[in-house]
């Protein structure tokens, strides 16, 4: 028995749902004639002229920033770190090659979230709980789907998230308790205001981390500025050779291949639905330009935030020991050598924001979830448990929380994307538009 669910957690939450993500890619980017790549620089004026709501309620402005909140967190920074250390810079190629492939899908989720979504007083609902029930007819995986979301946001959006923050602390047991009461109080006011005071908060918090955060890594990429062709050189070469980067180290092209693809996936989210969880609730979303978000928030969160990460590591100079897994103390390595003894509080500073961004995103999508499954007192269950997750997660090893994470991710993207592509020409009737 143990051997069995010991294989079922190895495909699931390994090859099987790379594989479908990828197929299902360019599935979409054929049939929509290259959606990301079409409409790539129209999909990102679009988002940033976009117009904050003024009304009150959740506008696509706030759904961008709630999925971006989600999307962007530590796993951009010491997510990254470990990237390249186990994958060698090669990885780095093939995290874009994701992010491509992801794009075509994360458009996909989403138009077909909006163009199914319904509304209950005065507020839109839907995502793929909604379509894999109602269009796709199969209440049983709906119901799988909800409880997988609501695991993956107490493991990938809660405690892997708090952890690695608590981590590059460097704190004792006390100051990690403290640390996660702080966040879980935090949390807890946060997300007992509902999806508008959610959204309020990530569209105050997000632009003003991600700028804050972009500019530090410029610093560094610009002062070494003379290493950057070196850098790419070495993500290229990498790619395809990546003994001739790490020196040996790291000289397995499926290990970098699939380090990148899946610290890609992991990052963005591409495929699990729960883009779209946050775009059908937006009172202004119009199926036919919904998409285009998707296009835009995966640019961010991986060929932007990642890839300047990457680069502030591989521009730095500092060493870089292949095949023994790093996190963020590469990052603070890199940062030191321009922003010096300021670089701790700094990179702190980013984890925090990065973290306590992400769980307030996947508390939209844990009480979506909960909504689904206990219609009646769903919501006020998963916002009194949710919160001591950042307890647990500032104190526990945090391994067993990564397997869940990989596990439970891997469960909702299977359903969803088989639910996207059975609803496929919705889809690509409009993404072709």
């Amino acid at each position: 028995m143990l051997k069995f669910l010991l294989s079922a957690e190895g495909i699931i939450s390994g090859l099987l749902p790379l594989t479908i993500l990828m197929l299902a890619g360019a599935y979409f980017t054929f049939k929509t004639r290259g959606v990301q790549f079409r409409r790539f620089f129209g999909a990102i004026k679009f988002s940033l002229c976009i117009k904050k709501d003024k009304k009150g309620g959740v506008s696509s402005f706030g759904a961008v920033c709630n999925s971006l909140a989600a999307t962007v967190g530590t796993g951009n920074i010491a997510g990254v770190a470990a990237a390249i250390t186990i994958g060698g810079a090669g990885s780095v190629f093939w995290m874009w090659v994701s992010a491509f492939v992801g794009m075509a899908v994360k458009a996909a989720e989403i138009t077909i979230a909006v163009y199914f979504r319904k509304k209950g007083g005065k507020e839109y609902f839907g995502g793929p709980m909604y379509y894999i029930k109602e269009e796709a007819g199969n209440g049983a995986l709906a119901v799988i789907f909800s409880a997988a979301c609501i695991f993956s946001a107490f493991a990938t959006g809660n405690i892997t998230q708090i952890n690695a923050c608590v981590s590059a602390m460097e704190t004792g047991t006390v100051a990690r308790v403290v640390m996660g009461i702080i966040f879980t109080v935090t949390v807890f006011v946060i997300i007992m205001g509902g999806a508008k005071k959610i959204t309020r908060f990530t569209t105050a918090v997000l632009p003003v981390m991600a700028a804050l955060y972009i500019i530090l890594c410029l610093g560094v990429i610009i002062k070494n500025i003379s290493l950057l062709d070196n850098a790419f050189l070495a993500i290229f070469k990498g790619a395809f050779a990546p003994k001739a980067v790490t020196g040996g180290a790291v000289g397995s092209f499926y290990i970098t291949l699939i380090t990148g693809a899946q610290k890609g996936i992991f990052s963005n989210e591409a495929g699990l639905g729960t883009a779209g969880l946050a775009h059908a609730a937006a009172d202004d979303a119009d199926v036919k330009t919904q998409g285009l978000f998707g296009v835009f928030e995966v640019f961010v969160d991986t060929l932007l935030i990642c890839t300047l990460t990457a680069l502030t590591i591989l521009c730095s100079g500092v060493i870089i020991n292949y095949g023994k897994t790093a996190s963020s103390e590469l990052v603070a390595e890199a940062l030191k050598t321009v922003y010096g003894s300021l670089s701790a509080p700094l990179l702190t500073l980013m984890l925090s924001l990065f973290a306590v961004s992400s769980v307030i995103g996947w508390a939209a999508y844990g009480i979506t979830a909960g909504k689904f499954l206990f219609p009646r007192n769903g919501k006020r269950l998963f916002c009194l448990i949710y919160p001591l997750f950042c307890l647990a997660g500032a104190v526990m090893n945090v391994s067993l929380a990564f397997r869940l994470a990989e596990f439970f991710n891997g469960i909702m993207l299977i359903i969803n994307v088989f639910a996207v592509l059975y609803l496929r020409k919705t889809a690509v009737s409009v993404l072709k538009e």
